[in-house]
């Protein structure tokens, strides 16, 4: 197997030879684990969504000034509420969808349209109760809010 790629030359080599040698014994044992792998990878995947949070858990990022709000919660696989509180018509809850560009930072769109990226930033957020917390949500674009947007902290429950 590896020396049917070498030049002629290289195969004639001892350590061509071993490789001839070792090629089919090590082939089934690395294939079966290459079989193997993928669906403890799968499996992995599929602890967290998207690597931000845990199955039950939301991600919830609360802006002031004005009060607006996006929940993303994991009960198999992502989605997002956008919670408005700036209207004057009361506190609105509306559930949407959500699909990410990227991880960490996580670059997302939802369906309401809020658009932006949370960052995992370890004790480096702290809210407007002082509070501290680990992400930091950078808000590109929110339904009924301009620009200009700026970070606020996210915390998990």
């Amino acid at each position: 197997m590896c020396a049917s790629t070498l030049s002629p030359i290289a195969s004639r080599t001892p350590a061509a030879r071993l490789a001839r040698g070792l090629a089919p014994s090590l082939a089934r044992p690395l294939c079966l684990a290459l079989v193997l792998a993928q669906p403890a990878a799968a499996l992995a995947a599929d602890l967290s969504c998207n690597g931000l949070v845990e199955p039950g858990q939301s991600l919830i990022c609360s802006g002031f000034e004005p009060n607006w709000a996006i929940r993303l919660s994991c009960d198999g696989e992502m989605a997002a509420e956008f919670i408005d509180a700036f209207s004057g018509e009361g506190i609105q809850t509306t559930p949407g969808g959500i699909s990410f560009a990227s991880e960490d930072p996580w670059q997302f769109e939802t369906s309401h349209p809020v658009t932006g990226s949370i960052a995992y930033t370890p004790g480096g957020c702290t809210d407007e109760s002082d509070a501290v917390r680990d992400f930091t949500f950078t808000p590109a674009g929110a339904p009924g809010l301009s620009a200009p947007f700026f970070p606020f902290c996210c915390r998990i429950d």
